[in-house]
């Protein structure tokens, strides 16, 4: 069945999605006691409180999704779907003011890996690095490095939401290449899985991105880098011809602006989940509002910066797709790439510093 056959319901998708998206901002006086986020953040980017339950529209949107292609068979992706729902629902706890510490959140994301792994029966035997590649063939570490690859990914996208549009825009981004890669490789599945979930992130990011009045949260964020993460990870273990690094590149500007925010605490000797301002959007966000929007109002920094950073991602992803297998270009591509942004991070630090 061609994919273009589900141009319909890709839209009816991401109109669920919005127009769930919607109710959730009109309701916001019964539930914001609830799912507001609060104004005392030090991370926080609002001057009013924003309800931080979007991804209840995202997931069932997904859900929606995949009844609507049962024509296909759907079996994987309803698997995948059951194995984020640890996740999802402990972040949507915390998202609830329901106080769900950090190490409870991190073990869910390790219990959906570990769900993913089992109901796939799916993880990464080889990462192309001689070494890796010897001790990934021993299946437990195979699988304990799969998992730590989609927990990391998982935090990645959390620590993302920061800004309107952000979050999502990196799913849209990463999905849409991923889809991509599956249609250049014949793998109709995994194109409807990444197309549905593609669909999904777009509904919500039209609100998101142009209102500001409704955050993914910790669910939304959590589903959307476990979807991103394993659908990569299906991708690369069907299709040897697919680099992993080309995956990893995919998704690189959220997963380094992690690795930097680990070394930073780890520097400074602060817990590692102990929030602040230095992640790479609020840096961008705050260098455009001393620099050259500062007669603009916040939302309009917020739009500006939140484009600056899908543009990098955007670069990314277009280098992922030409040169997907390449490994040796990848691996350059992928520490440019890094370095790229952890030059830009420290540059734009000490430019805030010093005004």
């Amino acid at each position: 069945m061609d994919i273009e056959a589900f141009t319909f319901h890709d839209f009816l998708i991401s109109v669920i999605v919005f127009g769930l998206s919607v109710l959730i901002v009109l309701s916001k006086p019964l539930h914001q006691s609830l799912t507001s986020d609060s104004m005392d953040k030090i991370q926080g980017v609002h001057k009013t409180p924003v309800p931080r339950i979007g991804g209840i529209a995202v997931v069932a949107g997904v859900g929606i999704g995949f009844w609507l292609f049962q024509g296909l068979s759907m079996t994987t992706g309803w698997l995948l779907f059951g194995s984020a729902m640890p996740v999802f629902i402990f972040g949507l706890a915390e998202d609830l003011s329901c106080s769900v510490s950090p190490f409870i959140r991190l073990c869910a994301a390790i219990a959906s890996g570990a769900l993913a792994v089992l109901f796939l029966d799916v993880w990464l035997s080889g990462i192309r690095l001689p070494f890796f590649d010897d001790l990934m063939k021993f299946a437990p570490i195979g699988i304990c490095l799969t998992v730590f690859a989609s927990t990391t990914m998982v935090h990645a996208y959390n620590l993302s939401d920061g800004l309107n549009g952000l979050c999502s825009g990196f799913a849209i981004i990463a999905l849409f290449t991923l889809q991509a890669l599956a249609v250049k490789v014949g793998d109709t599945e995994i194109a409807v899985l990444a197309q549905i979930t593609l669909c999904a992130a777009a509904g919500f990011w039209l609100l998101n991105y142009f209102s500001g009045r409704v955050f993914l949260g910790d669910g939304g964020a959590y589903f959307f880098g476990h979807m991103v993460a394993w659908i990569s990870i299906l991708l690369s273990a069907r299709h040897p011809e697919v680099s992993p690094w080309a995956l990893f590149l995919n998704t690189i500007v959220p997963i380094a602006d992690t690795i930097l925010t680990i070394l930073r605490r780890l520097r400074d000797r602060r817990s590692l989940d102990a929030p602040d301002r230095q992640h790479l959007h609020h840096l961008v966000l705050d260098f455009l509002g001393r620099k050259y929007l500062s007669r603009h109002t916040l939302g309009q920094q917020n739009s500006a910066a939140t484009l600056l950073i899908l543009m990098l991602a955007s670069g990314c992803s277009l280098t992922a797709y030409f040169y997907v297998g390449f490994t040796s270009a990848i691996v350059g591509f992928c520490i440019g790439y890094a370095v790229m942004i952890g030059v830009t991070a420290h540059k734009l630090k000490s430019f805030l510093s010093d005004t």
